[in-house]
């Protein structure tokens, strides 16, 4: 994947494709997180706030609308442990995003067993959105990070 490019080839759900291809990857996946922020913290509700992020996943991972669904469904709707929308400290909720992002790489894996080719692809899509987030949320230090987690990028 380029820098400045978006491989996405179905269109997002609150974007279109042009949109997405004038704005470039990093400032699509910034905005996008900040609305997701913004969502949580504004009291958007569930739906919109799903939406959000499987544009995010579309986009950052250049998968198609229905497999970013599936990481949606998957990481918040059936993840009610995870309860992002009570949390009220914006470092918390900055944190817990993060994580969740981290977390749909297990899906992605779950993938590889199916789909090797593809699912390389997308591991290697996450370990950038995931390092792109880290630092945009957290600075040079949350990027680095991210190359030491377990199941991070490096």
């Amino acid at each position: 994947m380029i820098h400045g490019t978006c491989p996405s080839v179905a269109p997002v759900y609150d974007h279109d494709l042009e949109e997405v291809a004038a704005l470039g990857w990093e400032e699509f996946i910034a905005r996008q997180w900040e609305s997701i922020f913004a969502g949580y913290r504004n009291r958007a509700g569930l739906r919109r706030i799903c939406r959000r992020w499987s544009d995010l996943f579309e986009v950052g991972l250049g998968c198609s609308q229905e497999l970013a669904d599936l990481l949606v469904r998957r990481e918040i709707i059936d993840r009610a442990d995870r309860d992002l929308e009570s949390l009220t400290d914006a470092g918390a909720l900055v944190a817990g995003m993060a994580g969740l992002v981290a977390d749909v790489r297990a899906i992605l894996a779950e993938l590889e067993a199916v789909q090797p080719g593809p699912a390389a692809i997308l591991l290697a899509a996450h370990a950038r959105l995931l390092a792109f987030l880290r630092a945009y949320a957290f600075g040079d230090e949350g990027a680095e990070e991210a190359d030491r987690t377990p199941g991070g990028p490096g």
